[in-house]
């Protein structure tokens, strides 16, 4: 029975002796960043005191001049001339004081945030303090902003800029074109005067081109553990132009409908007309005819002119001396189109358009093309190889 409670004692007072004195620091709640007008409570503890006369110690920290203060009752209920302005200004008691190192902070405001110390400076064993950081949100929105003014010029030099002021705490920002990053192309800078509240700005010069225009810039600043996001879609005034508008379109005119078109694009949106080349008469959606603009989104359309066989048949032959021509379908084809760009009654381009009615003769022709300047360029590679030789 001896032998049995010795060895008892042997195995308990190892395990007594490794429970060492220990701090602790709690929120609660334990949240990283605090909301705004949220409540949290704070505790220093000492657990395990090596001596039933030890005792923790709750500091608060400031972090604009990091001036070092004990939390105590008379510090909440009385604070001296030379306390922290965050205690002379707890007239409402937002801090209440709950017990010895234990406070409990009321409709919490950005300037609370601090940095809390636990330590336990008479403690007969040296312990370490334990820190911790109280970061209380102050949410302000993202804005954009265009120094040239809106909306933005084709080729002008423009700077860009996401801001937000009077926020807490900074934590990251991300900026996207079309989902696609863009932070590393301009600089972003943090004014940090005092640690809060803080202002955050990104800017960037471009030179928008037409492919800008309609694009999507998005500015996400990450604030706490929140996102301001702000977004806005360009508008790029931009010189119209021709895309795409073969001068050979290619008709079946057995089919039942067929069709031509042209591509262009320009902001304000261009107006894109069709005549016919005999007489310069214009082409309107009726009789047979179908005029259709396709918006094709950032600026570009796309001009489709069906003609419905069936109807175009039945109209009268315009006078002519082409005697071969059995029915206006076909002599409408023959004469070939007119397309005309305008903005305001200005002319911006002009494109004539024969049509062709075998499909490889179109084919034919980019293949002659490709051919001439194949040549060119060996030719070109020849002369070059013989005056380096004698030169």
């Amino acid at each position: 029975m001896y032998i049995i409670t010795i060895i008892t004692i042997t195995i308990l007072i190892p395990n007594v002796q490794l429970a060492r004195p220990t701090l602790k620091l709690t929120f609660n709640p334990d949240e990283k960043y605090m909301s705004w007008h949220g409540q949290v409570e704070i505790q220093c503890e000492l657990l395990n005191p090596t001596r039933a006369e030890d005792s923790a110690q709750l500091w608060h920290l400031d972090l604009k001049n990091g001036k070092r203060t004990p939390i105590s009752r008379t510090l909440l209920a009385s604070p001296s001339d030379d306390a922290a302005e965050i205690f002379k200004n707890n007239k409402n008691r937002r801090y209440e004081y709950v017990r010895k190192n234990y406070i409990r902070i009321r409709s919490l405001q950005m300037e609370d945030s601090a940095k809390y110390e636990c330590n336990c400076p008479d403690c007969e064993e040296q312990l370490k303090g334990v820190t911790k950081d109280l970061y209380v949100m102050k949410l302000s929105e993202a804005t954009w902003n265009f120094d040239q003014g809106w909306p933005l010029h084709e080729n002008t030099k423009t700077i860009i800029k996401c801001q937000s002021n009077g926020f807490y705490p900074y934590i990251g920002h991300k900026i996207l074109r079309d989902n696609k990053e863009m932070t590393n192309d301009g600089k972003s800078s943090l004014s940090n005067t005092n640690p809060f509240p803080q202002n955050f700005v990104w800017e960037a010069t471009i030179t928008p081109t037409a492919e800008w225009h309609n694009t999507t810039l998005l500015c996400s600043i990450t604030q706490g553990n929140q996102e301001q996001t702000v977004s806005k879609t360009l508008d790029v005034l931009f010189t119209p132009h021709f895309l795409t508008c073969a001068e050979r379109q290619y008709v079946d005119p057995r089919k039942d409908q067929s069709s031509i078109e042209c591509s262009y694009r320009g902001n304000p949106q261009p107006k894109l007309t069709w005549l016919r080349q005999s007489d310069q008469k214009l082409l309107t959606s009726d009789n047979g005819i179908t005029i259709d603009i396709k918006d094709e989104q950032k600026g570009k359309y796309r001009s489709i002119v069906t003609f419905d066989r069936a109807k175009l048949i039945t109209i009268p032959l315009l006078p002519t001396n082409n005697t071969s021509e059995e029915n206006y379908y076909q002599q409408l084809l023959n004469n070939g189109f007119i397309v005309k760009l305008t903005v305001n009654n200005n002319d911006k381009g002009t494109r004539l358009i024969n049509i062709v009615r075998d499909a490889s003769q179109i084919q034919a022709k980019f293949i002659n093309s490709s051919t001439t300047i194949s040549l060119s360029t060996i030719s070109l590679a020849f002369l070059l190889i013989l005056h380096i030789i004698y030169r």
